[in-house]
C-alpha cells in the first residue's frame, strides 16, 4: 500500500467548493472511512479555491474572457499506458508548443494568480516521481487536460480514480454525443475557457494529451477543424499489465474509496476494446495531413526518428531548433527504467481471446 505524507497534494485539491459537493453527492458521499481525512482536506482546500478564484476574477476576469486560442492544437490520443506521456513530454520540449502543465490542470480556476508562486515555492508538495511508473513529476511538467476539467467540476469518466468501487462514472462524457446540447456546450465552453487561460500568459500552439480525447475526435474537430492528431498504439500484452498496475496505484494514492479492484481487469479490457473501436470508427474522418498513427515500440526504440517523422508529416516548423531540447530531455531521462510487470498464462490467454481484433488491427502478433 502506498503511504503518502500528509502534505502531498491530492489530484482533486484544486476543485471549488460547490462543484466538489456536487461530485460527492453524485457518488452518494460514499467515502471510505480511511479516506475521510483526504476528503476533508479537499473540502478545506475547495474553500480556499473559492477565495483565490474570486481574486483572479477581479484582476484578470475580463482579460481572460477576451483571450484567444492562437492556433488549432496538436492532440495526442491513445489508451492509458500506450506512451502518450512520453510523447507529450518530448514534444513539449519545443518552445513553439505549449502543453498544459501540472499546476495549470491542478488549479484551473485560479491558475493565473497561483501558477508562478506554486511552481517556484510549492514543488515540495509533489512526490519526486509518479508512483505507478517512477516518471519524474513537477508543477511545470506537462499534464493531461482531463484533470483540469475535473477540477472545474465537470462530469468525467476520470472521476473513477476518486471512486474506484462505483460503476464507471459519466459514461456519456466519453464522446459527449449522448448528452444534451446544453451540457455539451457547457463542456466545450469550460474546456476552451481553460485553454484560453493557458494562452493568456503562454503563447504558442497548444499541445494536448488526454486518453479520453480518443473518444472525442469528431467533437474536437468541430471546435478545432485544423487540429493535428497523433495516435499511439502499444502491444496489449505489455499495455494491459501496465494498465492494471497504473489503476491500482493511482486509485490508492488519489481515491476516496479503498479500492477493491475486483472487476479491474474486466474494466481495463472493456476500455481498450471500446476505445480502439471508437478510434477505428472516427480516424478516417480526419484528413490524412492532420493525422498520424505511431507505435510505442518505435518511440522508445528511436525517439528522435519518430519525432522527426512527426514534423515532416505535418509540416511543422522548427524541427532543427527543437532537436537539441529533445536530446537534452532524453539525456536527463537516460537512467529511467520502465516497469517490468508479470504476465501470467491466464492473462496472456485472455488478452489473445478478448483483444484479438486489437492485436490484428495494430499489427501485433498473438502470443
Amino acid at each position: 500500500m502506498s503511504r503518502r505524507p500528509w502534505f502531498t497534494l491530492s489530484m482533486w485539491t484544486g476543485i471549488r467548493f460547490m462543484p466538489w459537493i456536487r461530485v460527492l453527492a453524485r457518488h452518494g458521499f460514499r467515502v471510505s472511512p480511511s479516506r475521510i481525512p483526504r476528503a476533508m482536506g479537499i473540502t478545506a482546500a475547495s474553500l480556499g479555491n473559492e477565495l483565490l478564484t474570486a481574486i483572479q476574477e477581479i484582476f484578470w476576469g475580463r482579460s481572460l474572457r477576451a483571450a484567444r486560442i492562437e492556433e488549432d492544437p496538436v492532440v495526442i490520443l491513445g489508451h492509458w499506458r500506450s506512451g502518450t506521456t512520453l510523447l507529450h513530454e518530448l514534444l513539449a520540449c519545443d518552445r513553439r508548443l505549449v502543453a498544459p502543465s501540472t499546476i495549470q490542470c491542478a488549479v484551473p480556476s485560479h491558475v493565473v494568480l497561483s501558477e508562478q508562486f506554486a511552481t517556484e515555492r510549492l514543488g515540495f508538495l509533489l512526490p519526486g516521481s509518479r508512483p505507478m511508473d517512477a516518471m519524474r513529476m513537477g508543477f511545470a511538467r506537462p499534464q493531461e487536460d482531463e484533470l483540469a476539467l475535473c477540477n472545474l467540476g465537470l462530469p468525467s469518466p476520470w472521476w473513477t480514480v476518486a471512486f474506484p468501487n462505483d460503476p464507471p462514472p459519466d459514461p456519456d462524457y466519453e464522446t459527449l454525443e449522448r448528452v444534451s446540447e446544453a451540457d455539451r456546450d457547457r463542456w466545450i465552453d469550460a474546456w476552451t475557457g481553460f485553454l484560453r487561460t493557458i494562452q493568456f500568459e503562454h503563447p504558442g500552439r497548444l499541445l494536448l494529451k488526454n486518453p479520453l480525447h480518443t473518444y472525442r475526435v469528431p467533437l474536437i474537430r468541430g471546435v478545432f477543424p485544423q487540429a493535428d492528431f497523433l495516435h499511439l498504439v502499444r502491444d496489449p500484452y505489455d499495455m494491459v499489465p501496465s494498465c492494471l498496475h497504473f489503476w491500482r496505484r493511482i486509485s490508492e494514492d488519489h481515491g476516496l474509496q479503498r479500492p477493491r479492484g475486483c472487476d479491474l481487469e474486466d474494466r481495463v479490457i472493456a476500455s481498450i476494446r471500446r476505445m480502439e473501436q471508437r478510434i477505428a470508427d472516427t480516424w478516417s474522418g480526419i484528413p490524412e495531413q492532420h493525422r498520424l498513427r505511431l507505435r510505442y515500440e518505435d518511440l522508445v526504440a528511436d525517439p528522435l526518428a519518430v519525432l522527426r517523422g512527426c514534423y515532416d508529416h505535418f509540416g511543422w516548423p522548427g524541427r532543427d531548433d527543437a532537436e537539441p531540447a529533445w536530446r537534452a530531455h532524453l539525456d536527463a531521462e537516460r537512467g529511467y527504467r520502465r516497469n517490468e510487470l508479470p504476465l501470467d498464462d491466464r492473462l496472456r490467454d485472455r488478452i489473445g481471446r478478448d483483444l484479438g481484433e486489437v492485436l490484428d488491427r495494430n499489427g501485433y502478433r498473438r502470443r
